[in-house]
């Protein structure tokens, strides 16, 4: 598939959407399907009013001769990344994690937001307006015994599976998690944590950074000069 395209099926159908999801849940909260589609379904209304579909159409029509598509595919996605970082900016104000913080976790960007897990936590950002995303988690201390497991999945428009979840787990011997992911143009990253539950959690900091704008839009900027 070649690069445009694969910018199509990404960026074109996704809804740029600032949003995020719960803060603590009862462990069976996510037990039925695929855990990232269950939070999404659960939390399906707080990410329709937090956020708009704006990016329908960029670059679909991108071809190497047509300089009005190469225009009107930067200008769209300078417009939705403005949009975008307006909406991080708040959520990186925000990234503090405390357990006295009620209410859905926004995953900001490139700024750790810090906290103490006692039983599940999920983190959700703005579908990423690159090709790659990174992701770091550290462990920073806690009396906690049991691994603390992760889940990463990236969701499209309609909440489904758009690549393979990933996972890995952390403890006091393997205390840091640190992965770039290819392919997640215009996905929305969601990140669930959970231990056993237990008075005794994981302190931890997690960050979510994305890359270079998409290799299509870079090339309608050549396209469109």
């Amino acid at each position: 598939m070649s690069v445009r395209n694969t910018i199509s099926h990404r960026i074109v159908a996704s809804c740029i959407t600032a949003a995020a999801a719960v803060a603590t849940l009862a462990p069976s909260a996510a037990s039925a399907g695929h855990p990232c589609q269950s939070e999404w379904t659960k939390f399906k209304s707080f990410f329709d009013q937090n956020g708009a579909k704006i990016a329908r159409g960029i670059c679909q029509l991108l071809n190497n001769s047509d300089a009005a598509a190469a225009k009107k595919c930067a200008d769209d996605f300078d417009a939705a990344k403005q949009k975008i970082d307006a909406r991080l900016t708040e959520y990186n104000k925000q990234a503090g994690d405390s357990a006295a913080k009620i209410g859905p976790r926004g995953l900001g960007e490139a700024q750790w937001a810090s906290g103490t897990l006692l039983a599940e936590r999920t983190f959700a950002g703005a579908p990423i307006l690159s090709d790659s995303w990174r992701l770091e988690f550290q462990r920073t201390g806690g009396k906690a015994t049991k691994a603390l497991r992760a889940t990463v999945c990236f969701l499209d428009a309609d909440g489904n599976l758009a690549l393979p979840a990933a996972s890995f787990e952390i403890d006091a011997n393997r205390t840091s998690y640190d992965n770039t992911f290819q392919s997640v143009a215009g996905l929305t990253p969601v990140v669930l944590l959970e231990k056993p539950v237990g008075l005794n959690g994981h302190q931890y900091q997690i960050r979510g950074t994305r890359g270079a704008e998409p290799a299509v839009v870079q090339l309608a900027r050549k396209l469109r000069k």
